[in-house]
C-alpha cells in the first residue's frame, strides 16, 4: 500500500485522504523498524492537541506507533534531546486514542474498515480494553457473519479463555484454518514462541483428531501438512490415532501421484550416461528440464585403478565440493520463497525440490557407476575395502581397520543386513583411532553403545567454524547483504542490470549513494555503522571488512567453514571472529549438516521423517525379501552414504599430515 490509501468519492473529483501511514509495531531487530519511526515521527509531527481521530485504522497506527514508545525504541530512534518533545506528543496519542475507543461501545462494527496489516492489533485492543462490553452471544453473532477466519483472535489469550465455548465452535466451521492453528501449535517451526496461537481450554484432544480427520476429507488438503500429519508423534495435548496417521498417508501418496501425473506440470529428466566424446571428460546438467551427469566412457574404461575410482566420486559425481564438504543435506540458499516459508514438523528433516533432485540424481549416478564397475570385473565393495584395509595402512600407517562389506552376491535385502553395522563400526573404529593411536577389534566389539556420527572427532584443530548462537549481527547481515529477500537488492536506476544479493552487485559492479531508496536508507545505514561497507567521496558503495563479510558469506552459502581450506588471511579473521565470540570451532569428522543427513537416513532418532534403514534392517521391520528393487536402492544410499565417510576420514587425515598435527 502507499503512505496513504486514498478512497475516490463517488460525486465529484477531490480526493479523501485517511489521515494514516500504515505504521507497524516490530518487535525485536526487524530491518524495517527504521522505516517505520520514520513514518512515525511525521505522524506524531502532525499530531495536536485536542487531535480528533477520524477512523479506526488511525487509531490502531497511534496505538502501534505508542509501542515503539514503550519500549524506548522511538526516543532511541530520534535522540534524547527530543525526549520531552515524544513525551507531550504520546500524550496527545495516548488521549485522543482513549477517547476514540470508549466513545465506540461496540467497537466489533468497526472490524470491516480494519486494514489487514493491523487486524490483530484489534483484536489486541480488544482484549485489554473492549472485553467487559462484548457479550459472549455478541461475539458468536460477530463471529457468524464473517466471511473469512478471523485467526488473529488466537493470538489473544484473554479473549480466547473468555469466549472458550464461543471459539471452540468456531473452529469447528473452519476446519482448514483450524488445522493450520493446530499445526502451528503443535507441530510447524516457529522463529518465535511467544508466536504461537492459543485454544480453547474446552478443545479435547478428541476435537482435535475430529478437525484433523475431517481436513483429511477435503478434496485438496495441503501435501505439506499432510505429510506432517503422517509422521506425527503423539502428545499429551496433540495425538492422533494411528488410523488416521494411515489416512494421512494415504492422502499424501493420492497428492503425490496427481502432482506428478503427465501434464500436470514440467518433468526434469534425470539422467545419467557414459558416452563417446564428452567434451572435458565429463558434463554436468542442472536445469528445469535436465538433471545429470555425463562421462566420457574412454577415459572411465581407461582409468581404472582404485584411487582413480574412488576419486571420481569427488571430481566426477560431486559427492562434496571443492572443501570436501558433501553436497547431498538440505540447504536452504537452493529453495524457493515459498519452500523456505514452508510448513516443517519441530523434528522433521526439512527438504526441497533442489534436495531432492540432487538425491534422485546421486542414486541414479551410484547405479550406473555400480554397474558399469561390475561389467569391468571391478566391485565397488572390494574397492571401498582395499581403501580401509590396504591404502590407510599404507598411507597412514593404520593398521587392524579391518573392513568387510557384504558378499557381492547376495540379495540386496541381506547385503542391507550387515552393511549398516559395518558404517557404525567405521565410525567406531576412527574413533579409537583418533583417540588411543591404535584400534583393537575386541574393543570395538565390546563398545555396544550406537556413536553418534555428530562425536566423531576429527585429527585436525577448529576444522569446522559455524555462526555463534547469539550472533545477531550475523543475522542482519546475511538478511541486509546474502538474502535474495532484502529490501536493498533492486535498483531501479539500474534497469535490467540488477543482482539476486546486494554482495553480488558489490563485489561486482558499482553502487553509488543516489542509487539508494528511502526505503532502503535504513539497512545502508546499518551496514555503514558496522563497517562493513563505506561511503567514498564520490559516493560509491564499497565493500570494507572484506574478510569479515567472506567469512560470513560462506558460512551462509554453505552453512559451515572448513579452517584448513582458508587462505592465511581469511584464516587470521576467523581467529579474530572466534576470540570475540562471534564464532564457535568444532573438532568434528563432519559437518553438523553432514551428520544431520546421515541420520535422516539411518534413524529416526532425531528426525520423524528419517527414513530409519538401519532399525529396519537391524529389527526386521523391513520389507520382505521379494522387494529386491527397495532393497538395492536401500543398498545403493548405504553405499553413498559409506563413501562420503570414506572421503571426510581420507581428507581429514591429509590435512593432518598437511598441518603437522
Amino acid at each position: 500500500m502507499g503512505v496513504y490509501k486514498r478512497i475516490l468519492e463517488k460525486e465529484g473529483r477531490s480526493i479523501v485522504k485517511q489521515r494514516y501511514r500504515g505504521v507497524e509495531y516490530y518487535k525485536g531487530p526487524d530491518l524495517a523498524k527504521g522505516y517505520m519511526l520514520e513514518k512515525a515521527k511525521e505522524v506524531y509531527k502532525e499530531l495536536k492537541i485536542d487531535h480528533v481521530i477520524e477512523n479506526i485504522n488511525e487509531a490502531l497506527e497511534l496505538y502501534n506507533i505508542i509501542k515503539y514508545v514503550k519500549d524506548d525504541t522511538f526516543l532511541l530512534y530520534i535522540g534524547e534531546d527530543k525526549e520531552e518533545w515524544l513525551k507531550e506528543k504520546n500524550n496527545v496519542a495516548n488521549s485522543s486514542l482513549g477517547e476514540y475507543i470508549n466513545q465506540h461501545s461496540d467497537i466489533l462494527v468497526e472490524y470491516e474498515e480494519v486494514d489487514f496489516r493491523y487486524k490483530e492489533s484489534f483484536w489486541e485492543i480488544i482484549g485489554n480494553r473492549k472485553m467487559s462490553d462484548i457479550s459472549e452471544s455478541r461475539l458468536k453473532v460477530f463471529l457468524d457473519k464473517l466471511d473469512v477466519f478471523a485467526w488473529q483472535i488466537f493470538k489473544q489469550y484473554k479473549l480466547v479463555r473468555k469466549y472458550d465455548t464461543e471459539l471452540r465452535e468456531y473452529m469447528f466451521i473452519y476446519i482448514e484454518e483450524s488445522t493450520n492453528l493446530l499445526l502451528d501449535k503443535y507441530l510447524l517451526k516457529n522463529m518465535n514462541e511467544q508466536e504461537k496461537p492459543y485454544l480453547p481450554q474446552s478443545l479435547t484432544i478428541e476435537d482435535k483428531e475430529y478437525i484433523i480427520n475431517a481436513y483429511l476429507n477435503l478434496d485438496n488438503p495441503n501435501l505439506n501438512y499432510t505429510r506432517l500429519l503422517s509422521n506425527v508423534q503423539n502428545t499429551k495435548e496433540f495425538s492422533l490415532d494411528v488410523r488416521v496417521k494411515l489416512k494421512a498417508k494415504r492422502v499424501s501418496e493420492r497428492l503425490e501421484s496427481e502432482l506428478f501425473k503427465s501434464g500436470s506440470g514440467q518433468g526434469t529428466d534425470i539422467v545419467v550416461e557414459f558416452k563417446e566424446n564428452v567434451e572435458g571428460i565429463v558434463k554436468q546438467h542442472f536445469t528445469l528440464s535436465k538433471v545429470g551427469t555425463e562421462v566420457d566412457k574412454e577415459w572411465l574404461e581407461s582409468n581404472l585403478d582404485n584411487p582413480t575410482l574412488l576419486n571420481n566420486f569427488i571430481y566426477i559425481f560431486e559427492f562434496v565440493n571443492n572443501n570436501m564438504v558433501s553436497n547431498f543435506p538440505y540447504n536452504a540458499i537452493y529453495a524457493s520463497v515459498f519452500e523456505r516459508f514452508g510448513f516443517t514438523h519441530k523434528k522433521e528433516y526439512k527438504i526441497n525440490a533442489a534436495f531432492s533432485l540432487r538425491e534422485s540424481l546421486s542414486l541414479a549416478q551410484m547405479h550406473v557407476y555400480y554397474t558399469f564397475l561390475r561389467g569391468k570385473n571391478k566391485d565397488l565393495e572390494t574397492i571401498i575395502e582395499w581403501f580401509f584395509n590396504v591404502y590407510l595402512k599404507e598411507e597412514f600407517y593404520i593398521v587392524d581397520f579391518n573392513v568387510k562389506l557384504p558378499p557381492i552376491d547376495n540379495p540386496s535385502f541381506e547385503k542391507c543386513k550387515s552393511i549398516f553395522p559395518t558404517i557404525e563400526s567405521i565410525i567406531k573404529k576412527y574413533k579409537f583411532y583418533l583417540e588411543d593411536g591404535y584400534i583393537e577389534e575386541e574393543l570395538v566389539q565390546m563398545e555396544s553403545k550406537p556413536s553418534p556420527f555428530s562425536e566423531c572427532p576429527s585429527m585436525t584443530n577448529d576444522r569446522y567454524v559455524y555462526i555463534a548462537p547469539d550472533n545477531n549481527e550475523a543475522r542482519v547481515l546475511r538478511n541486509i547483504m546474502f538474502s535474495d529477500q532484502s529490501d536493498i537488492t533492486y535498483f531501479p536506476n539500474y534497469g535490467h542490470s540488477q543482482y539476486n544479493t546486494l554482495i553480488e552487485r558489490l563485489y561486482a559492479d558499482k553502487l553509488y549513494l543516489h542509487d539508494i531508496e528511502d526505503y532502503q536508507k535504513p539497512s545502508l545505514n546499518w551496514l555503514v555503522e558496522h563497517d562493513y561497507v563505506t561511503v567514498k567521496d564520490d559516493n560509491e558503495i564499497v565493500l570494507v571488512n572484506r574478510n569479515r563479510t567472506l567469512i560470513y558469506y560462506y558460512i551462509h552459502i554453505n552453512g559451515v567453514v572448513v579452517t584448513s581450506k582458508l587462505s592465511d588471511s581469511l584464516k587470521q579473521e576467523v581467529d579474530k571472529l572466534l576470540d570475540e565470540g562471534a564464532l564457535v570451532a568444532e573438532n568434528t569428522l563432519l559437518t553438523r549438516q553432514e551428520s544431520e543427513y546421515i541420520d535422516y537416513y539411518l534413524n529416526k532418532s532425531k528426525f520423524i521423517n528419517g527414513y530409519d534403514l538401519r532399525n529396519k534392517y537391524l529389527h526386521g521391520t523391513a520389507s520382505g525379501h521379494d522387494n529386491e528393487n527397495e532393497h538395492y536402492v536401500n543398498y545403493l544410499q548405504a553405499l553413498k552414504l559409506l563413501i562420503t565417510i570414506m572421503i571426510k576420514i581420507n581428507d581429514d587425515l591429509c590435512t593432518a599430515e598437511l598441518e603437522g598435527s
